[in-house]
């Protein structure tokens, strides 16, 4: 009976407890749309949807974010294309038990992440070239974060 009970309490003992944790880091944006739909029940709704890269990170992670109006308004304001702002990120286990993260605030403007948001999106990969007989022939990608991605951005781990 304790050896079953052990059994079943021990993935909690890999990370149950831990609190969901913030960090801070800087990205380089590469695409900024503010998006206008019209509303047959009321005024028109505004989002935004932004590409940033991590440039302090090792290898190639590209991020795309949806935000709400305030966000939009708010980012647009003093930022374009090119820049690079600080950002927040909230690293936290999610409702499926997967550890992944958000980005809670941009240069300075808060962005809640939106309920059902099926527009953002990440690509987190390292890749290396591939060398055959002395010439690089190609690259090979990996999506799972390795050692030196995590050492440098801990937000990108899922475990």
């Amino acid at each position: 009976m304790t050896l079953a009970v052990a059994a079943l309490a021990s993935p909690c003992l890999l990370g149950c407890g831990r609190a969901p944790k913030d960090y801070r880091t800087t990205v380089m944006l590469k695409r900024v749309d503010v998006i206008t739909r019209p509303s047959a029940a009321g005024p028109p709704s505004t989002t935004v949807d932004v590409e940033f890269e991590y440039p302090s990170c090792p290898g190639e992670q590209v991020e795309v974010i949806r935000g709400d109006a305030k966000f939009a308004e708010c980012l647009t304001a003093a930022h374009k294309v090119g820049d690079t702002t600080p950002v927040r990120i909230r690293h936290a286990r999610g409702r499926d038990g997967v550890w992944d993260w958000d980005v809670i605030e941009m240069a300075g403007c808060a962005r809640p992440p939106l309920d059902g948001d099926e527009a953002s999106f990440d690509v987190v990969q390292e890749c290396a070239p591939i060398r055959l007989h002395g010439r690089e022939v190609g690259f090979r990608c990996t999506r799972v974060p390795e050692k030196a991605l995590l050492a440098s951005c801990p937000w990108f781990a899922r475990r």
